[in-house]
């Protein structure tokens, strides 16, 4: 079958010319991912057909250059490192490309100008800006992100301190490594990447304390059956929960490649090495190579007490760049939306419109499928799936469809007050603590009450989720870029009432996701199509409509709090109510957790979900607040909810460091000296006071005009440190305001890379901007307005601003999970800059110029005598 003139150009690069560099993205102009150049000039693919590009001189991703051999504009972003997940950057480079030869890159503003209609999920613009500038020839010194590492006395390893909690499950040192027979130590990677840069950071672990060099380290991708199970990819675990059990499983084979290789040179253990040459025996020149140690039995044993891993061995620190942005950057097929297997079926699905929409017309599928040319088009409960050939014809299908289908409801499509709605929910009550005394804490103080409140916020992937699923008989095996494998396993047996051993999971990257978004969905939704066509493998996607639709959002929170400061200003009672839907939906072999479950015909309805952790996550505050009553309540609110980035740490930090400035006025303190007044932990005091002198700070009481706020937070109590300041720009006429600069102080114990732990909170800070001034759905009875990435507006390059990033190095200490550690405080520091630049408290989320209107015109007589405008 040969593709119709009318088909999207997008298609036809690549499923019939094989060019996968040209990313599937939201497929409506707006992210810019399939970018590619004709006849000079940058231009998106999936808005051209394959009859309007007849003439043009085209050229993609993999016409610029190639691993080996990059394009000088692919070499600027791979110096930069100007990636995260990769997904969106060869759209960038084509248009950055362009700009280049065009002339048109004279400075900053114009990079930016270029890039501004392209989008970044990630959080990665700065150093797309910079890489720009470089790929332009102009200087960069004083664009984008800057660091710098503080380097503090280490700490000595604890021989004493047993073995941690997983090597006691994986004991084994094969469960984690095994010698390659062309003489490479593989690693079967315990946790997936998603963009946060852990497959080098696990290569560079295991090479440290292999004492070998990287290049002869190589990583698996996660496989169920052959990788150890250490659950989700999430919650800034992947270094701590992945990198550090492996860390003593390289050390226990390192002493048996010792003790192997001594054996074959005949000499005692003691007087050998292992170096990239193999084992050697120091001043002789007997060796045994990495190779000639693989031939025989495969290495086995139990990892001891004694394999101590060294958090100060060389290698660890370096600023190694990420092997894997060579290929992503240079447009190889490396996503899970790339994959191509022998006789590949396309296949997308027809879902509801709305939750409680229910099927009133009975469309001729067997008709519809004929008029297309569909291989069929299959039925379960409201879920209707188009099975093709051609990935266009399974659209075209599923357009036939949506216009075949009607569909009934329960009711008319209205407004929801979400945040009302909260408070007005049964739910079940969570008491993270209550302290005696706090009733006369209260009693005896000054009081203070505010509430603060968050919107529902959507994932938002630069790609629809996708999934390859194929069966045969009993068994299936899924291709997925899910962050959960071995859940997401357990999960499609219970469903699909399958043994787990008959089912296989492998991870393939896909576009950066930060929570739970369709990827497991488009996993089982490829399980249903794979078994109505035994033996040939079928790739669903999701169209970026039903990915916004049926995303398991973000939940909205609402909280009250309130604190009583004794005379001396110091806080003596704290107590804090929020309402808040799950934050956890993650599959975990329930069978009851995706859409396949709850729109087929096996399903019961959608489900609902008590308490979980990641609701009252960092609801405690570090600091000394006297007496605490906590409470949380979960309710079941009109959307369906999941993890995204921080969970319910993002509401719960803005919420508790923009009540500390208010008391820090209330007390006539500054904010900083205010915290530190009430904050015991070292190492928390220490990155508050790099990032205030860091910033320039300067003392004041109450709103200064000088618009620089600060915020600080331990991720989960027991993650990284991070205190961010941040700088705002307000325009007295128009009452609008630019963030302008951000310093982010991070201690994350041992740094593994810098480069790559740098870009992570660069990331971070960037996406939580991004949330804080703009994120927001509208909800309505029949599910959210916004289905699209035009609808829901993500931070621009317009927007973005200088970022500062000073690590605390602390080599030694065990390295502590970040990937979530700069989102939480960085909205609070907006907030309390807004506050000092104009007087006006903003506790509402996003935060946004008709959000300030709307608070300027609700102030109270003496809030308004605080008002600087």
């Amino acid at each position: 079958m040969t593709a119709a003139e009318t088909t999207p150009l997008i298609y036809v690069l690549r499923n019939d010319l094989g060019l996968k560099g040209v990313r599937t993205g939201c497929v409506i102009g707006e992210c810019g991912s399939c970018t590619v150049i004709a006849d000079g000039h940058s231009l998106r693919s999936c808005q051209i057909s394959l009859g309007d590009a007849a003439g043009m001189d085209l050229v993609t991703p993999e016409g610029l250059g190639t691993p080996d051999a990059p394009h000088p504009v692919q070499e600027a972003f791979l110096s930069e490192q100007a990636g995260q997940c990769g997904y969106c950057i060869n759209g960038m480079i084509m248009a950055v490309a362009a700009a280049v030869d065009a002339g048109t890159i004279a400075g900053e503003e114009d990079a930016r100008k270029a890039l501004e209609e392209l989008i970044c999920r990630c959080g990665t613009h700065t150093r797309i800006v910079k890489a720009a500038l470089r790929a332009a020839g102009v200087e960069t010194e004083d664009a984008g992100a800057h660091g710098s590492v503080e380097r503090l006395p280490g700490a000595e390893a604890d021989a004493q301190a047993g073995l941690p909690e997983i090597v006691d499950r994986y004991p084994r040192m094969e469960q984690w490594l095994r010698l390659t027979q062309e003489g490479y130590v593989e690693v079967d990677s315990p946790k997936v990447e998603l963009g946060q840069g852990i497959s080098g950071a696990l290569r560079q672990i295991a090479a440290t304390q292999l004492g070998l060099p990287m290049d002869l380290v190589t990583l698996a991708p996660t496989t169920t059956g052959r990788s150890v199970d250490l659950g989700h990819t999430a919650g800034s675990n992947s270094v701590e929960h992945g990198g550090i059990p492996l860390a003593y499983a390289a050390v226990a084979f390192r002493r048996a490649l010792l003790e192997r290789g001594a054996a074959l040179l005949d000499a005692p253990a003691s007087q050998v090495e292992l170096t990239a040459a193999g084992v050697v025996r120091p001043g002789t020149d007997a060796a045994v190579s990495l190779a000639q140690l693989a031939t025989g039995e495969p290495l086995t044993g139990a990892i001891t007490a004694a394999d101590v891993p060294d958090w100060t061995a060389a290698g660890l620190g370096a600023p190694l760049p990420r092997a894997d942005l060579v290929r992503k950057l240079t447009g190889a097929g490396v996503y899970l939306h790339d994959l191509e297997l022998p006789g590949m079926l396309h296949a997308r699905a027809l879902l509801p419109p709305s939750y409680d929409a229910q099927v009133a017309t009975e469309p001729d599928l067997q008709q519809i499928a004929t008029a297309v040319g569909a291989r069929r088009i299959l039925r379960d409960g409201r879920i209707f799936l188009v099975v093709a050939e051609r990935e266009d014809v399974a659209i075209r299908g599923v357009n036939r469809l949506r216009d075949a289908v009607r569909w009934s409801y329960d009711g008319p499509d209205e407004p929801v007050d979400v945040l009302s709605l909260l408070r007005t929910l049964d739910g079940d009550d969570h008491q993270t603590r209550l302290d005696d005394g706090i009733g006369e804490a209260f009693a005896a103080g000054r009081t203070h009450k505010a509430t603060y409140s968050k919107p529902y916020e959507a994932h938002a992937p630069m790609s629809p989720s996708a999934s390859i699923g194929m069966a045969d008989g009993d068994r299936l095996r899924i291709w997925t870029h899910s962050q959960s494998p071995y859940p997401l396993r357990a999960e499609l047996a219970v469903l699909f009432e399958r043994d787990e051993d008959a089912v296989v999971v492998v991870h393939v990257e896909g576009p950066g996701a930060y929570g739970m978004n369709g990827a497991d969905d488009a996993a089982a939704l490829a399980a249903l199509a794979a078994f109505a066509v035994p033996g040939e493998p079928v790739r669903f996607q999701h169209s970026m409509d039903d990915e916004f639709g049926w995303d398991p959002y973000g939940s909205a929170m609402v909280a009250d709090l309130e604190a009583s400061l004794d005379e001396n200003g110091r806080i003596v009672g704290y107590r804090h109510r929020s309402w808040t839907d799950t934050h956890y939906a993650r599959p975990d072999g329930n069978g009851d957790r995706l859409l396949v479950q709850w729109l087929g015909e096996r399903g019961p309805g959608r489900p609902r979900f008590g308490g979980h952790e990641g609701g009252w996550r960092n609801t405690v505050p570090l600091y000394d607040v006297g007496a605490r009553d906590i409470v949380t309540r979960h309710v079941r609110g009109p959307l369906r909810t999941g993890s995204l980035r921080s969970l319910g740490s993002y509401m719960h930090v803005f919420e508790i460091e923009s009540f500390m400035d208010e008391l820090a006025e209330l007390a006539g303190q500054d904010p900083v000296a205010f915290r530190l007044a009430h904050l015991d932990d070292e190492r928390g005091r220490h990155v508050l006071e790099v990032a205030a002198q860091t910033a320039g700070w300067e003392p004041h009481v109450g709103p200064s005009g000088r618009g620089q706020g600060v915020a600080f937070a331990r991720y989960k109590d027991v993650k990284g440190y991070a205190a961010q300041v941040v700088d705002v720009r307000v325009d007295p006429e128009s009452g609008t305001f630019t963030v302008t600069r951000v310093v982010v102080v991070c201690d994350a114990g041992t740094v593994i890379n810098p480069d790559g732990l740098r870009n992570q909170l660069e990331g971070a800070t960037i996406q939580s901007l991004s949330r804080c001034l703009g994120e927001s759905l509208t909800v309505t009875t029949r599910g959210v307005k916004e289905r699209n990435l035009s609808d829901y507006p993500l931070i621009g390059f317009s927007g973005i601003p200088r970022l500062e990033v000073v690590l605390v190095d602390r080599p030694g200490y065990p390295p502590l999970g970040t990937g979530e550690s700069a989102t939480p405080p960085l909205a609070a520091a907006v907030a309390n800059a807004i506050d000092d630049a104009l007087g006006v408290r903003l506790r509402n989320l996003p935060l946004t110029a008709a959000s300030l209107e709307r608070r300027l015109l609700e102030l109270s007589e003496a809030e308004m005598a605080r008002v600087r405008l």
